[in-house]
This record gives C-alpha cells, sequence and structure tokens, in this order.
C-alpha cells in the first residue's frame, strides 16, 4: 500500500514556514487526486485512471518527488495494459518498479501488481517464457494470499510443460485460499478449478473430474441462474467428464453453460477463421485444444487462453496463435449477446489444407513487393483483419489528404481484401487503388492484380469473359505472370461450372510457356489441370504424362491449391445428433477431408468446432457424403489433401 502521500510530498518541500503552509494544501490536493485515480483503478474505470494520473503527473508535486512519480508510473501502466496500450503501460511499470521495489513492504503491493500487468501483456502475445518470469516476481513480493492470484496466472502458462511448476502453484494457491478465511465456498471453487485444469493437461483425468464436481457443488450446482465463473466451472466439467468417457455427463455440463443456443450463432458467422497448419509449432493431426476467448465490440479477437491442449506448450500456443487471427465484421458481433462475447470456447485441431491464395498468389506476391519496396512493410502486416482496419482506414485517410498515391492505392487494396470491411464498400475502394496505383507509377502485377479483382466480381459467365477481354490488354500480353494468372482462372471450374471448352489449350498455354521455371507454381497447377481435363476425356496416358511433368509425388495437391470443385452437400438435419437435440444443442463445425480422385472424401475430420465436442462425429457423417469434382492421379494418389467444409447444425433445418 502506498503510504500517505502527503508525506512523500512534503519531503520535498522547502523547509520554511512561509512555505510550508502552501505546500500543504497542495500535497492534500495532490493526495486526493491520487487516492481517486487509484480507486478509479481498482473499480476497472481505466479511461479515468489514466486521465487522472496524467493531470497528476503534471503537478510540480509529481515532477519533484520521484517515489510519487514511480507509484503514479505502476498505477497508471496497470490500466495501460488493460486498455491494450501495452507497449505504453510495460514501459510506464519498467520505469516506476525500481523505485517502489526499493522501499520494500510498504510497496510490496504495488510492486506485485506491476510484475503481473507486465506478465499478463506477456501472456496475452503467447511470451509464456516472459509471463512465467513476470509471474514468478509478482508472487515472490507478496506473502499469504496476496499470492494467490499470481500463482493461479504462473500455473495457466506453465500447465502445458509438464515439469511440476503448474501443479505446485495451482496446489500452493489453492492451500492458501482454504487457509484464508475471507474466501467464500465460491471464490474457492474459482481457485481449486484452475488446479483441476492443470491436472487434466497432466492426463490425471478421475482428479481433475472429482476436483471439478466439488467446484460445481460449492458454487450451487446446476442451477439456471449463472456467472461467467459458473460457466467455466461447467465448461471445465464438461472437458474432464468427456475425458473420463463420460458423454453424456459432458453434454449435460456443457448444457448448462448456455452454449450453442440460436441467440449466439451469429458466432459461427466469423470473416476470418482458420486452424492452425499441421505442422505449426509441432502439431500433428492427432494433437486438439480447448481454446478459451472473447470478441470485442471491433471484431477483435482478445484474451485468448488454451484450457486444455495435447503435444505441449508449442501446440497450445499454436492453437491460441491461430485464434489470436479471428476476426468478426462488427454488425455480426452486435447480433452475439455479451456474456457469450466475454467468455467463449471452441475445440480445435490442425488443418492439413494448403495456406495459400490459391491461383493468384504470385501476383498477389508481385504486386505487394512493389509497395514494400516503394513504402516498407505495412503497420498492419502481422495484425488480424479486424485489429488491422482501423491502421488501413488511418493510412488512407491520411494519403488522401496529402495525395500520396502509392499509399493510397496499398491502403484501398488492404482495405478492399479486408475481410472484415462492408461490400457495400467495395467497388469505391477498388476504383480509389486503381487511380491511385496508375497516378503512382505501379508495376504491371500492381494494375493487373487490381485488374482482375474487378473482373472476378461477376457472376461465372460475366467472370470469364471480363478475364478474356484482359487478356487482350496491352498491359496483360506484356506480363506473363498476369497473362498465365488470368489463363488458369479461366481454365479453372468456378461455383458449379465446369471448365470452359477451351480449358486444355489455356492450360498448355501456361504449361509450356518458356519463361516459367520447370517447378513455377503457375506451371505446375497448369500440369494438373491437363492431366484432369485429359483424363476425363479418356486420354489417361496423356494425362499421366502431364501429371509426370509436375515433379510432383501422387500425394501431393499443387502449390497453389488447386482444390477439386465442390458438386455436392450432405445433410445437416439427417445426422442431427440425438442427444444434442434433446437438449437444443446448435452450432457449427469446419470441417475437412481428403479428396480422392474419383471425387470422395476420405480422412474426414473436425478442425474447428462449437461448442466443443458436440458436432463432431455428426459432422464427419456429412463429410463422408459431399463429393466433388473427379482430378487425375496416380493410382492410389489423393487429389488433395484437407479440403476445408463449413457444416452449421440448427434446430430449424
Amino acid at each position: 500500500m502506498i503510504a500517505t502521500l502527503l508525506a512523500l510530498v512534503a519531503a520535498g518541500q522547502a523547509t520554511s514556514t512561509k512555505e510550508a503552509r502552501p505546500a500543504a494544501a497542495a500535497a492534500t490536493t495532490n493526495q486526493q487526486r491520487f487516492d481517486a485515480a487509484s480507486a478509479a483503478v481498482e473499480a476497472g474505470r481505466c479511461v479515468d485512471a489514466v486521465a487522472a494520473f496524467e493531470a497528476l503527473e503534471g503537478t510540480p508535486a509529481s515532477k519533484r518527488n520521484p517515489l510519487l512519480g514511480a507509484a503514479v508510473d505502476v498505477r497508471k501502466g496497470r490500466c495501460l495494459v488493460r486498455l491494450a496500450r501495452t507497449v505504453e503501460g510495460v514501459t510506464a511499470i519498467r520505469r516506476g518498479l525500481p523505485a517502489l521495489e526499493a522501499k520494500g513492504e510498504s510497496f510490496a503491493g504495488d510492486v506485485s501488481s506491476g510484475h503481473l500487468a507486465i506478465g499478463d501483456a506477456a501472456a496475452s502475445r503467447l511470451d509464456y517464457d516472459e509471463s512465467i518470469k513476470e509471474y514468478q516476481a509478482a508472487a515472490a513480493a507478496v506473502k499469504g494470499s496476496a499470492r494467490i492470484v499470481p500463482l493461479l496466472r504462473l500455473s495457466q502458462v506453465t500447465m502445458f510443460d509438464h515439469d511440476g511448476r503448474a501443479l505446485a502453484a495451482a496446489d500452493e494457491a489453492r492451500g492458501l485460499a482454504v487457509q484464508d478465511t475471507g474466501y467464500g465456498k465460491k471464490d474457492l471453487a474459482i481457485v481449486q478449478s484452475q488446479y483441476a485444469r492443470v491436472l487434466l493437461n497432466e492426463g490425471r483425468f478421475p482428479e481433475a473430474y472429482t476436483v471439478l464436481k466439488d467446484s460445481l457443488a460449492k458454487r450451487g450446482g446446476l442451477t439456471t441462474t449463472v456467472s461467467s465463473a459458473d460457466v467455466a466451472t461447467r465448461s471445465d466439467l464438461a472437458i474432464a467428464a468427456l475425458l473420463n468417457k463420460r458423454a453424456d455427463d459432458a453434454r449435460l455440463y456443457l448444457a448448462y453453460t448456455g452454449a450453442g443456443r440460436m441467440q449466439d450463432a451469429p458466432f459461427g458467422r466469423a470473416a476470418v477463421m482458420a486452424a492452425p497448419a499441421c505442422g505449426e509449432g509441432g502439431l500433428t493431426p492427432a494433437d486438439m485444444a480447448i481454446v478459451e476467448f472473447s470478441i470485442e465490440k471491433d471484431g477483435r479477437v482478445a484474451g485468448v487462453y488454451p484450457i486444455y491442449a495435447t503435444g505441449g506448450r508449442r501446440a497450445a500456443i499454436a492453437f491460441a496463435g491461430a485464434v489470436q487471427g479471428w476476426s468478426w465484421r462488427t454488425d455480426t458481433v452486435a447480433k452475439i449477446p455479451a456474456f457469450f462475447r466475454y467468455a467463449t470456447r471452441v475445440e480445435l485441431r490442425c488443418s492439413k489444407a494448403l495456406q495459400s491464395n490459391g491461383i493468384m498468389a504470385p501476383l498477389s506476391e508481385a504486386a505487394q513487393s512493389w509497395f514494400v519496396d516503394k513504402l516498407g512493410p505495412a503497420p498492419w502486416d502481422d495484425l488480424s483483419d479486424a485489429a488491422a482496419l482501423p491502421l488501413q482506414r488511418a493510412e488512407f485517410d491520411r494519403a488522401r489528404a496529402a495525395g500520396d498515391q502509392a499509399r493510397i492505392a496499398r491502403a484501398a487494396l488492404a482495405l478492399y481484401v479486408n475481410g472484415v470491411v462492408d461490400q457495400e464498400e467495395g467497388a469505391p475502394l477498388l476504383d480509389a487503388a486503381v487511380a491511385a496505383a496508375a497516378a503512382a507509377g505501379a508495376t504491371a502485377p500492381v494494375r493487373n492484380l487490381l485488374a482482375v479483382f474487378k473482373a472476378s466480381a461477376q457472376s461465372t459467365n460475366e467472370y470469364r469473359g471480363n478475364l478474356r477481354a484482359l487478356l487482350t490488354q496491352p498491359g496483360f500480353a506484356a506480363d506473363a505472370l498476369s497473362a498465365n494468372t488470368v489463363r488458369l482462372l479461366l481454365a479453372a471450374p468456378r461455383e458449379k461450372s465446369s471448365p470452359p471448352p477451351d480449358a486444355a489449350a489455356l492450360q498448355a498455354a501456361v504449361a509450356d510457356d518458356p519463361s516459367l521455371a520447370p517447378t513455377d507454381p503457375l506451371r505446375i497447377a497448369a500440369l494438373l489441370g491437363q492431366a484432369n481435363v485429359l483424363a476425363a476425356k479418356g486420354d489417361l496416358a496423356g494425362a499421366q504424362k502431364a501429371f509426370g511433368r509436375t515433379g510432383l509425388t501422387g500425394e501431393q495437391c499443387a502449390q497453389l491449391g488447386l482444390s477439386p470443385a465442390r458438386r455436392s452437400t450432405g445433410s445437416q438435419s439427417s445426422g442431427y445428433p440425438m442427444a444434442a437435440r434433446a437438449l437444443g444443442f446448435e452450432g457449427w463445425v469446419m470441417a475437412e477431408a481428403d479428396v480422392t480422385p474419383d471425387g470422395r472424401t476420405a480422412a474426414q475430420r473436425a478442425t474447428i468446432s462449437y461448442p466443443p465436442f458436440v458436432f463432431d462425429d455428426a459432422a464427419v457423417g456429412v463429410a463422408k457424403i459431399v463429393r466433388f469434382s473427379s482430378s487425375f492421379r496416380p493410382e492410389g494418389a489423393l487429389a488433395c489433401e484437407g479440403v476445408r467444409m463449413p457444416i452449421i447444425f440448427s434446430l430449424d433445418q
């Protein structure tokens, strides 16, 4: 606890009687300001707290007294971290901590809270090594029950390491909570639930189930009135029940979380949502995780926290990192009740699908290279679409005001492809990008990429007509990358339409282009397309020859992700789980399957599921009856791995 600031400020004042009186009055005012700002921190009113602390920082007393300034830095920094102004917050806390640490126990609470906030900032960016160090420092700074929160946080970021640290920290926190008479039964339930999560991740499923059953009892059982803590306990218990092979109990506990109801159906309509790639973080198709997160009003994901994961820390972080990249449109977010946005859980497995932009990828990369060479990396490159949106809009507005055509083009293009931007904005943004790129003297790949985007925003017949018109333009004919990209787009099946009659000729023009290297992804895509067309005509020898020129093994799909076109979809209603229907569950699954040359699916699996566990088997059943277009591959090989299939389960179907 901070000592009385009146004494701190007075210590820096002049000693004459005439000067002391006004100084004391000023110190009292500063004390009141500090107390009000500190109260705002504890009440969670961080916007008010930051404003109050900033006003205090401007006073002469704060500037003269280093200890007061340090206290302000740490408390204000905690709120800056909560407000996602992380760099500012961590910088302020680190600036203030040394002075407070030098004062010993008098400032122990602030020292602990400061380290805790830095640890939270590190955990939010999935830097578990840094967060472990800070949580350990937060726990070391205090004694008794004050250690409970940092110990619990420490257990959260170490429970995938399987080295005993998480269990020791959670067990100590549980023991301290039991000894503290100020902890009621419901509070104790929260503490011991984290202990149970550690047990789950250690594979001690029966023990975890017993602890969580006790937590449920301490929180009043399966009542219909719930808080976020009740939901967390019941969701944990559902995981434990499933891992203990109590599937019916798992569904019952999950039903009492409120997940899987029509009111949160918009949750499934994310603008950007993908599972992590298999291989990332050492992920294998057998690994899975339950990840908790919240959705902000602007569509960003926050508070990402892996609850249970196989595969250790690297796998847990890979799953959590994928969720951090998800985004929702603001109009979709507005339809999701705040209670469900605050803490939602999904089940995840890795994806075998190729992580590329398909045939357009080489042209897109060439266009982006021009922007990087001219302007440097974009400030939003590593952000999710929702997090990038305000930066893209800001650059667009600034660039228009300054007449900076290259930046106008970059920002307009980024906004056009941003998944959370309204479709109504698309055409004006694309027009702005086209005009600015021409004015900036952009390279052919930039101008042609934009032209392809304009042609693509049409029905299949108009789309192909527009693409053919592009091939007649000198700007395309003179640029092999652009022309070959358009030829492959023309030759590819679109939606449920077949390839055009001249598909083979279009593909041959790309496959035989002497300007392309033997391993160029456009050449390989063309050869695969040729093999498919020839096989469909019964020319298996010609198909085998075309495929042989790709240099691919039989199990590889094209580097460009030339996936077969879907010809039919399965029926969700026929496979709706009876237990889920009885409990009123609705939900969705991002299923994935390999595709055989005859268009059937194999190795069907669920990669993203909401609610966890409920619809996995049903989604696999639906994926089994989906059919795709035929492809040529050598005998026994797959046409493609990891084709994605979103499947929605609604009681109204």
